[in-house]
């Protein structure tokens, strides 16, 4: 209990860190307007922040709880908040949960291509910008698949759930954090991402498995950074913007 306790304000200590550091220097704000090398670093540095903040504390902490086997197999600790999903999707119901989500993200791309807005938050610090940008698209939604689900979906609501006693409130404030951690992409932002972190919450408990979480999460990313973008046409509104 001890251990877990100190685990957890460890964790919160580096999302903390990684939310604010900004205004002590410890990462740099986003570009304003920039091109070319300057976009590069900045994209780079996303990748970074999610790598050491997310994926690297969330394997140390778990190393040091003797956990490392909860990322291959689910955690005894949050069978009392995987019963009730269980109860109301049905099991096994991961696929038809992992196809909607996956449905939804083609359904809004294709509406992104028609001209309509369906953005629930301000994406531009995040989204690549021309075609030479693409990579970093790619890589951030990767990266933040993986990374994110280990530290929201796994070590946080696992920690709580210890500490406190409650798989329930674990998820509930997983999710909550889940949602302040995004919330340069404005209130409209925060909103959606937390029905994200419900929706892979749901795809995590329901099928047992976090890599069914991680592929949801780096498809919706993935239609976000690099899908809905390409297929708005946005990297060739100027010669400017052609690579």
């Amino acid at each position: 209990m001890i251990v877990a306790a100190a685990a957890l304000a460890v964790a919160l200590a580096s999302l903390a860190l990684l939310l604010h550091g900004a205004r002590f220097g410890y990462w740099p704000r986003p570009p304003a307007v920039a091109r070319g090398a300057v976009r590069h670093r900045w994209f780079a540095r996303l990748a970074l922040r999610a790598l050491v903040h997310f994926g690297a504390v969330a394997v140390l902490l778990l190393a040091v709880l003797d956990r490392l086997d909860a990322i291959a197999r689910f955690p005894p600790e949050l069978r009392s908040a995987r019963a009730p999903a269980v109860a109301w999707i049905g099991q096994p119901g991961w696929p038809p949960l992992a196809l909607g989500a996956l449905g939804g993200v083609v359904i809004a791309a294709l509406l992104e291509r028609r001209g309509r807005r369906v953005t629930v938050g301000d994406l531009r610090a995040v989204t690549p910008m021309r075609g030479a940008e693409l990579g970093w698209g790619v890589l951030l939604a990767i990266v933040a698949g993986v990374t994110e689900e280990l530290f929201f979906r796994l070590l946080l609501p696992l920690l709580i759930a210890i500490v406190s006693g409650s798989a329930l409130l674990g998820f509930a404030g997983t999710t909550a954090a889940f949602g302040y951690a995004h919330r340069y992409q404005g209130w409209r932002g925060v909103i959606g991402t937390v029905i994200a972190g419900v929706l892979l919450a749901l795809v995590y408990l329901v099928s047992g498995r976090l890599w069914a979480a991680m592929l949801v999460h780096a498809a919706i990313d993935l239609n976000g950074l690099v899908l809905r973008p390409m297929l708005a046409g946005r990297w060739l509104a100027s010669p400017s913007l052609r690579a």
